[in-house]
């Protein structure tokens, strides 16, 4: 009898513990930027290896807070998709591995099916330690019926920050509590202002961290620029508010990431146009958005967890992120595939053209870093209300962020 009995219950517990000498790896990301049905792909084309996504994270930093914790305890995941301004970080605590080994021995892999979008991104003293897998760019998105009423060009939106604030200004005037501009100058990470910066050619800090940059001329303009959106008519509301006055026709000119057009485009009912943001010859733009990251050191799983990554950055699952995301692929051969499938009003185009200016998102050393974004941000805040000048503000910035900076 029990023998009888165990033998039913072995193949039982073999059915469900998956293939023999299966590999388990897990996964763990933001919301929904892993698309569910790109991990069950590969599950099938992969059956020895098990992919566990873990809980979502809320956001990248609550996402390395938890991966620090869970590399004390010894539960760290194998694979993390990192926000670009935590790479640094991640990298400089010990926690990822350099995937150099893996692309030099994958080099055909890597000649027939991945280009990143950046050589800038996940990279720490010139050695490559993620792959990235989305990337998000500042763009412009404009009311087309708005303007046109204001007395703009649709079809060729003005290309500095001081025509843009006017025609928001003008926008503000045609009365009905309309916003002529938003600027979404508290992105996480002070994304958006890093992005005024560095496209005009401008630095936050020098190489190596050693002196702030960002209290140059590029700085003061860009501060002046949010300066000229308060005035043109800005409300200070939180974000998502601001998207559905968008969405509602009730602001005219926002100033965001492109990872929120998929669903700008579903909700709106009038003609919305996008346009990348002024950008001098030498200016680059931060790339939101994550990479892969290898945590693991065992042989085995770091295996498994190299095909998955790779499995997730080749073209064919990088065409999946377009279509199901507002975020552009990782890989650049996904984005010149995407650019070449479409029309050149289509909306997406804002951002593909953007891509070949985009760089790394920085983040401040030192165990300071968010305390130090936490405060520009407020003082950001104050330029836009008009409660604080830029020149002002930016002696109480660089006096702030010295302060809170590695001695």
């Amino acid at each position: 009898m029990f023998r009888q009995t165990l033998l039913p219950l072995l193949l039982l517990i073999g059915a469900c513990s998956g293939p023999a000498g299966a590999v388990n790896i897990d996964v763990v990301s933001l919301g929904s930027l892993i698309p569910p049905q790109l991990v069950e792909t590969f599950k099938t084309e992969q059956p020895d290896i098990k992919v566990t996504v873990r809980p979502p994270a809320v956001d990248y930093d609550d996402l390395t807070q938890r991966l620090l914790r869970d590399n004390i305890t010894g539960t760290a995941p194998d694979v993390v998709f990192q926000g670009y301004n935590r790479s640094e970080l991640t990298t400089q605590r010990g926690l990822a591995v350099s995937l150099s080994p893996f692309l030099d021995q994958d080099k055909s892999w890597v000649e027939s099916n991945y280009r990143a979008v950046s050589e800038d991104l996940c990279r720490s003293n010139g050695q490559p330690y993620g792959l990235p897998f989305i990337v998000s760019l500042p763009i412009i998105y404009y009311n087309a019926e708005l303007v046109r009423r204001a007395g703009g060009d649709p079809d060729h939106l003005p290309q500095t920050w001081p025509e843009i604030t006017a025609l928001a200004a003008r926008i503000t005037t045609l009365g009905s509590n309309l916003v002529g501009g938003f600027f979404d100058y508290a992105s996480a990470g002070n994304w958006t202002f890093m992005a005024l910066i560095e496209s005009q050619g401008g630095r936050m800090m020098s190489a190596g961290d050693r002196q702030i940059t960002f209290k140059g001329s590029e700085g003061l303009r860009a501060l002046e620029t949010l300066r000229d959106f308060g005035k043109a008519g800005q409300v200070d509301m939180p974000r998502e508010q601001a998207y559905q006055a968008f969405s509602a026709g009730t602001i005219g000119i926002i100033v965001t990431s492109s990872g929120f057009l998929k669903t700008q485009l579903k909700n709106v009912k009038f003609d919305l146009r996008t346009a990348p943001i002024p950008l001098v010859d030498k200016g680059r733009l931060p790339a939101g958005g994550n990479c892969m990251m290898m945590i693991t050191r065992k042989p085995e799983r770091q295996k498994a967890a190299w095909t998955f990554m790779k499995f997730m950055a080749s073209p064919k699952a990088q065409s999946v992120i377009s279509e199901v995301t507002s975020y552009l692929p990782g890989n650049h051969l996904a984005i010149a595939a995407l650019e070449a499938s479409m029309p050149p009003a289509d909306p997406r185009m804002a951002s593909i053209r953007a891509a070949n200016r985009a760089s790394g998102w920085y983040s401040f050393p030192g165990d300071n870093s968010l305390r130090i974004t936490d405060r520009i941000r407020l003082l950001l805040q104050d330029v836009v209300t008009q409660r604080r000048s830029p020149d002002a503000a930016m002696k109480e910035m660089t006096e702030a962020v010295q302060q809170l900076l590695p001695k």
